[in-house]
């Protein structure tokens, strides 16, 4: 490999999505360096970094270096090339170059399996998401949307999620189409495991599955709302199908928005629950999709009008442990569900430095989520998973 795709692989293990330091650092100290600094002890801020003043750097290295210490880029690219993938990054000629619009949310390289669509711009490409406890009727528009898409030309993208996702995925391939399907997790961990044949007949249709994470990654509460911004960066048009109003799919639509993309809705009757994120975002200026006709049109010419930002729209993260802060919601998600783990395990899984791992702990056994014994720390059972 060469050595900027190694760099790109070593980092996206490191590193979490969306996380614009990691690329202060790969700037400023350059990857090698930036390497060694992560992987020796605290000798204090380089000279290069304390420049850059925005960034706690002593507690952004505690997060990132047990995971510099366990990182293995040669056995992550080794996986995926024998599964027939690749890692791309922005010098590759395959790279979608429509996500420079994420400036330094820009992902450092993306994980592919399968065929990533001929052209490098968003036009041609639409991303359909919405709600995952769908609606039939809700599930039936998404499919229809997708499939006429398909059938001119268009190639559908979405996260592959239960509900509007995977039928928006369905409807691409029954028209004929390739559709791209945007990961939290690892691309050779495809979540959920009950989409498997669904995976597979995305990438044999042309599609491919992508994500910012090594392959081999599990999906994360916290890294599905960062992968939004690529789904809605991707296309020149973001189409929502049934959200409620604690929807993920809203921050997709705001990123859309802010990405200056194009943003539909599809409405639905007024007094239902899977309607209200919709209604709002047509009530702040998204268009009225009816059907795949009006998705085709709104994927056209993108207008500088659509900027616009959304004003008083209801954003919040899937559904989780609600009654837990960010914090020790991660580490608990980033508890393995069969077996226990100790605490630098958990700080590699987590993205987090040890203080921090250890304080969530305490906080989620005080609230009779996790136990612990000679072999370290699980989960007790009970808690909604990822999903």
């Amino acid at each position: 490999h060469d050595a900027h795709t190694w760099e790109a692989a070593w980092w996206s293990a490191v590193a979490e999505p969306a996380e614009s330091s990691a690329r202060v650092v790969r700037t400023l100290l350059g990857d090698r360096a930036g390497r060694e600094w992560l992987q020796n002890d605290w000798k204090g801020v380089p000279r290069e970094l304390n420049a850059y003043g925005h960034v706690d750097w002593h507690h952004q290295w505690g997060r990132w270096r047990e995971r510099a210490l366990s990182v293995d880029a040669d056995r992550d690219l080794a996986r995926i090339e024998r599964a027939g993938g690749s890692l791309i990054t922005p010098s590759d000629p395959r790279w979608p170059s429509q996500l420079s619009c994420l400036g330094d949310n820009e992902p450092l390289g993306l994980w592919v399996l399968g065929t990533l669509p001929e052209s490098a711009r968003s036009d041609g490409h639409v991303s359909i998401v919405g709600a995952r406890a769908s609606t039939g009727a809700g599930g039936r528009c998404a499919r229809n949307i997708a499939y006429h898409l398909a059938r001119v030309g268009y190639t559908v993208v979405s996260g592959g999620a239960i509900g509007i996702d995977i039928e928006a995925h369905r409807g691409a391939l029954a028209g004929g189409g390739a559709t791209v399907c945007i990961l939290a997790g690892g691309v050779l961990n495809p979540y959920p495991a009950s989409h498997t044949e669904d995976f597979r007949a995305m990438i044999a249709g042309g599609g491919a599955l992508i994500s910012e994470v090594s392959p081999t990654a599990r999906p994360a509460k916290w890294r599905f709302l960062t992968r939004n911004r690529l789904i809605a960066a991707w296309s020149a048009a973001t189409i929502v199908v049934e959200a409620g109003a604690r929807s993920g799919a809203l921050a997709t639509a705001r990123w859309a928005m802010v990405s200056g993309r194009e943003l539909g809705a599809v409405p639905g009757a007024v007094d239902a629950p899977m309607s209200v994120g919709c209604l709002e975002l047509a009530r702040n200026g998204a268009t009225i999709i009816r059907d795949g006709k009006d998705a085709a049109e709104l994927a056209g010419p993108i207008s500088v009008d659509s900027e616009t930002p959304l004003f008083g729209m209801p954003v919040e993260e899937d559904r989780g442990i609600s009654a837990l802060a960010s914090i020790p919601r991660r580490v608990w998600e980033a508890l393995p569900r069969s077996s226990p783990a100790d605490v630098a395990a958990i700080c590699v899984s987590a993205g987090l430095e040890r203080g921090e791992v250890n304080r969530a702990l305490m906080d989620l056994s005080v609230a009779g989520l996790v136990t612990s014994s000679t072999r370290g720390w699980a989960r007790r059972p009970g808690p909604d998973t990822v999903g």
